[in-house]
């Protein structure tokens, strides 16, 4: 059988050292331009470093930096985040550097993608795929610059000590358009799918998705303050062109959904397993180190069975005005919610591992503020962690792959561009997002008809926070919605003791106050890379 080098490259993803160690050769002179490229095998080996520098936020730092969660940790990256330390001289989600190193090589590979030789049928048609591939890798980088920075320089050769290095920036408007076209030609040599010794290589789908992504944050606030519709229209299409390759569905189980490799939901995914992310995130009573902690905030935005939210505010604070046609229950506020929020959030009372969870103060082990590892929102983490993992009596590794795309998000896309381009939401709209309510094990009720286009888009966000928690889209949402101000700088948790009859008494509490300016929904350029290019002109407000 053969076995595919691509694969056993991307195996060692969670290996990035090595992987760099050989591209530092091939760069330096243990070997030369020409012998890489002069074998397939050694150019597919160097494709698999280019995917190894794809992103993934496995320690969510982006949803602890945003309004859904908190690390326990004072002195972790989000946290400084959080307390408003964001300045040319520190921003400790700088990954310009890192950004343009990954470009750099998928510009050496496409190049020099034209030395590739090929001796077999199997050679012919993996050559241009591979350089579809690099195309789209390189416009995903610069997918990824572009949410956080907005415009950067726009570099298509791999750059040399003695190429010119005072660049400008590329404007929004141009660097989309990059992206775009990148992405569509990808996409007309891409397949929908691959066979399994492929697994894990970007597909049609993957591209076509991203395109819909990348014009959605074009068309959003951030970028389009003079509110063209048109753009909406355009990342409409863009999601719509996905729905139409009549390939991906919802997966059945949306718990087991990150725990598994074969699902037609999943668009784009890492091969590699993170075997470390339940040590990370199991409680303290099963041996966990906490990283990752849900606000109320983002409890507060699961709905309850009857599809209306518990509260009639947009932002629930400390004492918030109950919605009566919720059926909520301050004093049992966790029963007949979205079962989404089950297998999203750990709560006072929830059954992990066969063990009851508590989170009350003065509770064993789990309890508010109990220790070093404890929650300090009341709250731990349940989605994407494998509850058939284990770290003690012994350590046995659960499934862990992170997802850059699935198919719900497309779906999303969809809806919210097309209702923001339509003055009125279309039966279009309601199907998206119902069909996504009603996964199976979900089954929320459908959106009630009549909704106008402020009430849907509402709908539309809320959705979208709740789906796709913890998945590093809300972070960015907050920024291109351009609502930061009005969503991040209260931070609630929920503080629960017993009374004198054993009964569990339930206050909302502040975990903290954060610091969130306008100006923040755009990275600022580091004052490093700006005395080195001096073209470089620094994202307003810093």
């Amino acid at each position: 059988m053969r076995i595919s080098f691509f694969l056993i490259f991307i195996v060692l993803f969670g290996s990035c050292s090595n992987i760099d160690k050989y591209l530092d050769k091939a760069e330096s002179g243990g070997m030369t331009i020409e012998q890489v490229f002069g074998d397939y095998v050694q150019a597919e080996k160097f494709l698999a470093n280019v995917y190894a520098k794809l992103l993934v936020d496995y320690s969510n730092k982006y949803s602890n930096a945003s309004d859904d969660s908190e690390s326990p940790h004072a002195t972790s990256a989000e946290n400084q985040i959080n307390n408003g330390v964001y300045s040319p001289s520190s921003n400790p989600f700088n990954n310009w550097t890192a950004s343009y190193q990954a470009i750099r090589a998928a510009n050496i590979f496409l190049k020099y993608a034209d030395l590739i030789p090929v001796i077999n049928t199997d050679q012919q048609e993996g050559k241009p795929r591979m350089v579809a591939e690099a195309t789209f890798l390189r416009a995903y980088f610069y997918a990824e610059m572009f949410r956080r920075w907005g415009g950067v320089p726009l570099l298509l050769e791999p750059m040399e000590i003695t190429d010119e290095l005072q660049r400008e920036k590329a404007s929004a408007e141009e660097l989309v358009g990059f992206i775009v076209s990148e992405l569509d030609k990808a996409a007309e040599v891409l397949s929908v799918e691959y066979p399994p010794q492929h697994k894990g290589r970007v597909t049609k789908g993957a591209a076509l998705a991203l395109k819909s992504r990348v014009l959605l944050h074009y068309a959003s606030a951030l970028h389009n303050p003079q509110q063209d519709i048109e753009r909406w229209k355009s990342a409409a299409d863009a999601a719509k062109g996905v729905m139409d390759l009549g390939y991906y569905e919802l997966h059945n189980d949306y718990k087991g959904l990150f725990h598994t490799r074969n699902s037609k939901e999943i668009i784009f995914q890492n091969t590699s397993n993170y075997t470390n992310f339940t040590l990370e995130t199991f409680v303290p009573s099963l041996n966990g180190q906490v990283g990752i902690t849900p606000l109320q905030n983002l409890v507060d935005a699961y709905e309850m069975t009857n599809g209306e939210l518990p509260f009639a505010d947009d932002n629930p604070g400390i004492k918030p005005i109950i919605n009566p046609a919720s059926g909520y229950n301050p004093d049992n506020p966790y029963v007949n919610r979205d079962p989404r929020f089950y297998m999203t959030v750990l709560y006072n009372g929830s059954r992990f591992k066969q063990k009851d969870i508590f989170t009350y103060v003065g509770a064993p082990a789990d309890g508010l503020n109990g220790g070093f590892n404890n929650t300090p929102t009341g709250y731990y983490l349940a989605k994407l962690v494998d509850e058939n993992a284990s770290r003690t009596p012994s350590v046995v590794n659960g499934t862990y792959h992170w997802t850059y795309i699935r198919y719900a998000e497309v779906l999303l896309d969809y809806a919210e561009a097309l209702n923001e381009y339509l003055s009125e939401p279309s039966s279009e709209v309601y199907a998206a997002i119902n069909k996504i309510r009603k996964r199976q094990g979900v089954n929320m009720p459908n959106l009630p008809l009549g909704l106008d286009k402020n009430a849907m888009r509402k709908r539309i966000r809320n959705e979208r926070r709740v789906e796709l928690a913890f998945e590093g889209h809300r972070y960015f949402d907050i920024k291109r919605w351009r609502i930061g101000t009005q969503v991040m700088p209260n931070a609630y948790g929920m503080q629960i003791s017993r009374d004198g009859s054993g009964k569990f008494v339930y206050e909302r509490f502040l975990v903290e106050n954060r610091i969130y300016q306008t100006h923040f929904d755009l990275f600022p350029i580091m004052q490093t890379e700006i005395n080195r290019n001096t073209k470089l002109i620094q994202n307003p407000g810093y």
